[in-house]
Order: structure tokens, then C-alpha cells, then sequence
């Protein structure tokens, strides 16, 4: 029900007002209007009075004014209780005092009966409303000057509305917001930016119009331990989360939200990790007698070298690095460093501790020396610490090297290498970079590495040569025996000789004669179990069949493949294996598994190999 108040204007001076002043219509349509209160008031609760102030500029002989605010929602402010103070050259004017065109809007206006009339700027008048009992400051409300008409009289007046022409246009705006809501809140990063999946990671986001009581989620998951710093920062906790990126959500307490879209990644469970830098498996020339007792670039020197990487995955320095060196040979080898060398006779073993330097490297120099009569002497070192991973887990790591010593051919050996023919036949090969006043080769075998018989005539060398000469012997009286051991005696034409490294030849398995054959197919338990070096490993077959014999690593990698598909007939046999991979590198202690397989029939079986 609309609420009025009667106007107490005489009809005889409205009607003087509107014949006098009929002249004047139209002359105030330049006119401009302002809003001098703020267009933003917050923290207004209940039983509050709200003042919005109107201004014009541009007045041209005004008499009459009236203004129509719209609210919304009505509800909020007790309607009945409005008014509007005329301002400016209108305070001796006759108000009306309100009206209230609709449910949402208050009318007020007055009229200049006696005394000159505005002109250029004055204040309008003064609407003021009060907030509904139920206000609280989360309540938002806004009040909006609705028309405004300015004119010498009632019916001369110049009516201004956001569709008349010219059109309403209030500076700074034609609405006023109370309670308008906060500046929603942004999220430009979070530092650290990555933490393990495990969560607990502290971490301090940065932003815009963060407030007290605003919550975080990553990855979707609530945060703890949350503090908001200031409007542009906040401490928090990160929860549990699944590997990869994740996004960042602050929301505030009036529900506006900001996503740092994959700002967070959670990293996996970090090993730390142990690992060679340098060959674990080197064969070196004996350095000359009284050379290996200081490093002085003398040619038997071996480096061995390690780099360790911390439960963050980044090397470190300061790590202390046990090394077990073992002499496997007949002479002495030096651990080379600070202070005297330290002597490590046959057999022997010693432990030395080093520490990681810059870049997590840390490694040992090892030195041998002999003379021309010295035999091949060896060395087992393991480099071993213990570390945390990511979360905390203990982890034991190790890494195996080897190295060996012999004496130095005179001719520029390049390279030796040794294979079984098809024909069971050992074929050797070899080449040099030159040669001076070489006579000739001399070839040495042995099944057990010790015993060495010579094997065929003398290989014919060139005497002396500036230039790549490649030679090849064809030991055809192989014995039985899964591996064979060769080396070369270099004779010069002055009757000195130098002897080469010594190279092993795995050749096939041999049957085992004077046996009845076996009935059934069968993988047989290695001997020696454990083992070091080598061990033998026994089966028998029932009847002819194609064979493949295989070395396999705990994880199930390929480490030797001792029979490679070939066609047995019934009997039983033996291989033997060295210890070494595919490529001829020593490997590891730990365990290993050998699986038979015989047409579709499989067996496996494991064996332990301890250095």
C-alpha cells in the first residue's frame, strides 16, 4: 500500500507558479548532478542511519526540485522512518517531506515560493534512512537516486532519468552500496613451491586481500596450522597428496575464493642414492718398482669414485664413505692419499674413510707395481654408507668396483678379446698400435687362472711398425671347460719378453662322458652356493633339445646368457660362470637366478654370489 503524505502547496500559487514560469521550460536540461557522500559504506549494522547526499550544478531560475531514490531490498531499512533535508539555496523552501511512489522508493523535493531562485551549483537535499533491526554489517543493501527534476516550477520542471534524454548521469555514481563486499582475494605464489607427498611441509603463501579466517586446500585436501599473516600472506601446513601438481585454493569468510592452478607439486618418495662415477671394472699396467707408493701419475694408478645424492635427490658434501678393499692377488697393492701410502698385502683387506667433497664426490687412489716376472694381481673394493630416503626409511648403499693389475706388453697393445667358434675352437684376436723390434706372440692357456701351458707355435710378429696390425690365433685343442684363460708373451727380436693382461673365454657347456644318459630334464643346484669367483652350474637332458641357459638379476634383468639357444643331445652338462655380465664387468654381491629353459619346459633356481 503506497504511504503518501498530502503536499500543502495552495492550488493558486501552483497555478501561478506553472502560468509564470511556462517561459522557462527546458532551460535546465545542461544541468549535472553529484553524490558528496560516499558511495561505499561498510560496517553499518542495525537501527543505522544511511545519508546520501544529491548536488546539481548548472541550475538555471529553479523553484521547484524533487529526487526519487530506489532501495534495494526494501526490507532493509525501516521505510516509514526516511527523510529528506533540503540543502543549499533551497533551506528556506517548503518541503513536502516524503513520498513513497513505490514499495522500494522514497520521494522528497521543495519549492521556493517567496525569494530569488537557484542558479549554478547548490545542494540539493539530504535522504536519510535507517537499517531494519535484522541489518548486520554482512548485510548488503544498495540505494540508488532514481530520477531527479529541476525547474522554475511544478510543470516547467526538467525531468532527469537513465532513459530520458539527456539522460541522468550522477558522478561518481548514481548508486550508493552499504556493506558492498570485500575485494575478492588473489594468490600469486606459495614458497616452497614442492614437498614430499607425505605432507607436513611448511610453506607461506603470498597474495591479495587475504583475511582472518580464510581456509587453504591443495590438491583439494585441507591444510593445517593455517595463519593469515596479513592481507598478503599466510602460513600453512600441507596435507597429504598424490605425486604431481596440485592447485592452491584460498578461500576467505565470505566464500570468495582464488585457485593458484598448479602452484603446489608433491614429489615422491626420495631415494638417496650411491653411484659410481667412475669405471668399476679397470685393468691397468703395473707401475714400474718404487712408483706405486705416491700418486705421481705413474701407470698403475686407479681411481675409483662415487657421488652420493641426499633424501632431496641433490649431491652432498660431508658424507662419510666406507671403503673395504680386498688384495685377491699375489702383490701388494698401496691406497695412495695424505700422508705414506698404505700398504695392502695379498690377501689382505683394510677399511678407509673418506668424506664427500663439493658435488658429493668422494674417492680413493689404489697403485700396484711389479716387474716383468710379476703375476696378475687383483683388488675387490666396496664403497658403502647409510642414509634417510624422503620419509624417514633407513637405506643401505653400496657400490662394487675391481680392479687388475699385469705387466705391460711392449708393443702398443690395443685391444684382446677372445670367443668360442661354432666348431668349439677358441678364436683370438688382437691388435697394436706399434710395434718395435717384435719377433713375435707367444699364446698362454690355463683352465684355472693359475696352471699356464703354451698353446700352439709362435705367432709372427713385424719387427718394427708406426701402424695398426691386427693378428688372430685359432686354439683348436681347447679342453673341456666352460671358461678358458688366455694371455699373450710378447718376444722382441733381443730375446726380452713382456707378457699381456690376461683375458678370460667362456666357451659352451661340455657334456660329461662315461654316464649313462639321464632319463628326465633337470636344472641341477649350482656348486660352489655361495660362490667367488665362479661357480658351476650342472643339468642333464633327457633328449635332444634346443637350450638356453640364463643368468638373471633379482629384478629380473638379464645379467649372462651362458647357452644362447643352441641344440644339445641327451647327457649331462656343465657351464661355468665367471661372475661377470654380458659385457664382461664384474658384478655385485647378492643374489641371482639361472633359469633353464629346454624347448617349452623352464627351471630356475638361485645362487649367491659373495665378493
Amino acid at each position: 500500500m503506497r504511504n503518501r503524505l498530502s503536499k500543502t502547496l495552495p492550488l493558486a500559487v501552483a497555478l501561478l507558479l506553472a502560468v509564470g514560469g511556462a517561459a522557462d521550460a527546458g532551460v535546465n536540461a545542461g544541468a549535472t548532478f553529484t553524490i558528496d557522500t560516499a558511495t561505499e559504506i561498510s560496517g553499518v549494522g542495525p537501527g543505522a542511519q544511511v545519508a546520501v547526499t544529491v548536488s546539481a550544478a548548472g541550475l538555471v531560475n529553479v523553484k521547484q526540485l524533487e529526487v526519487t531514490f530506489q532501495v534495494s531490498p526494501a526490507s532493509a531499512f525501516v521505510m516509514s522512518s526516511s527523510t529528506f533535508a533540503l540543502g543549499g539555496g533551497f533551506a528556506s523552501a517548503i518541503s513536502p517531506g516524503v513520498e513513497f511512489p513505490q514499495v522500494d522508493q522514497v520521494k522528497g523535493g521543495g519549492a521556493i515560493l517567496i525569494g530569488s531562485a537557484v542558479n549554478g551549483a547548490s545542494v540539493l537535499g539530504t535522504l536519510t534512512l535507517t537499517t531494519a533491526a535484522d541489518f548486520t554489517a554482512n548485510t548488503q543493501a544498495t540505494i540508488t537516486v532514481f530520477k531527479v527534476g529541476v525547474g522554475p516550477t511544478s510543470t516547467t520542471k526538467d525531468i532527469f532519468t537513465a532513459t530520458s534524454v539527456p539522460a541522468l548521469t550522477i558522478t561518481p555514481g548514481a548508486v550508493v552500496t552499504v556493506n558492498p563486499p570485500a575485494p575478492a582475494p588473489t594468490v600469486t605464489a606459495i614458497a616452497p613451491a614442492s614437498g614430499p607427498i607425505t605432507g607436513g611441509t611448511a610453506v607461506t603463501i603470498t597474495g591479495t586481500n587475504l583475511v582472518a579466517g580464510a581456509t587453504v586446500t591443495i590438491g583439494g585436501a585441507a591444510a593445517t596450522g593455517i595463519t593469515v599473516v596479513s592481507a598478503t600472506s599466510i602460513t600453512a601446513t600441507t596435507p597429504v597428496g598424490a605425486e604431481g601438481a596440485a592447485n592452491v585454493v584460498v578461500t576467505n569468510a565470505d566464500a570468495q575464493a582464488a585457485t593458484l592452478t598448479g602452484g603446489y607439486t608433491y614429489v615422491g618418495i626420495i631415494e638417496p642414492a650411491l653411484n659410481a662415477t667412475t669405471s668399476r671394472d679397470v685393468s691397468a699396467d703395473y707401475s714400474a718398482i718404487g712408483e706405486a707408493q705416491a700418486v705421481d701419475g705413474s701407470a698403475g694408478e686407479v681411481v675409483f669414485s662415487v657421488r652420493f645424492n641426499d633424501s632431496t635427490g641433490a649431491a652432498a658434501s660431508g658424507k662419510s664413505i666406507n671403503w673395504a678393499i680386498t688384495n685377491n692377488g699375489s702383490e701388494s697393492i698401496y691406497r695412495l692419499g695424505a700422508g705414506a701410502a698404505a700398504e695392502i698385502v695379498a690377501g689382505a683387506t683394510i677399511n678407509v674413510t673418506t668424506a664427500t667433497a663439493a658435488g658429493g664426490i668422494a674417492s680413493i687412489t689404489l697403485d700396484a707395481e711389479g716387474a716383468k716376472t710379476a703375476g696378475t694381481t687383483s683388488v675387490s673394493v666396496t664403497a658403502a654408507t647409510s642414509a634417510n630416503n624422503s620419509i624417514g626409511d633407513a637405506r643401505n648403499l653400496s657400490v662394487a668396483f675391481a680392479a687388475t693389475w699385469d705387466v705391460p706388453v711392449a708393443a702398443e697393445l690395443s685391444s684382446f678379446a677372445g670367443s668360442a667358434t661354432p666348431g668349439k675352437d677358441v678364436l683370438l684376436q688382437w691388435t697394436v698400435a706399434s710395434q718395435s723390434g717384435n719377433l713375435g706372440w707367444q699364446v698362454y692357456r690355463s683352465t684355472d687362472n693359475v696352471t699356464f701351458v703354451q698353446v700352439g707355435d709362435l705367432v709372427a710378429g713385424e719387427g718394427t711398425v708406426d701402424a695398426m696390425r691386427s693378428y688372430q690365433f685359432v686354439d683348436s685343442s681347447a679342453p673341456v671347460a666352460g671358461v678358458l684363460y688366455y694371455y699373450l708373451n710378447q718376444v722382441d727380436l733381443d730375446g726380452s719378453s713382456s707378457r699381456s693382461q690376461i683375458i678370460e673365454v667362456a666357451v659352451a657347456p661340455t657334456a660329461i662322458v662315461g654316464e649313462a644318459l639321464p632319463v628326465s630334464t633337470t636344472l641341477r643346484q649350482n656348486y660352489p652356493n655361495p660362490f667367488n669367483p665362479e661357480t658351476t652350474i650342472s643339468f642333464d637332458l633327457a633328449e635332444a633339445v634346443v637350450v638356453t641357459l640364463t643368468v638373471y638379476d633379482a629384478t629380473g634383468q638379464t645379467i649372462r646368457t651362458l647357452v644362447p639357444g643352441e641344440t644339445y643331445q641327451a647327457g649331462r652338462y656343465t657351464s661355468v660362470w665367471d661372475g661377470r655380465d654380458n659385457a664382461g664387468v664384474k658384478v655385485a654381491s647378492g643374489v641371482y637366478l639361472y633359469q633353464l629353459q629346454t624347448g617349452e619346459q623352464t627351471a630356475l633356481r638361485r645362487m649367491t654370489l659373495v665378493q
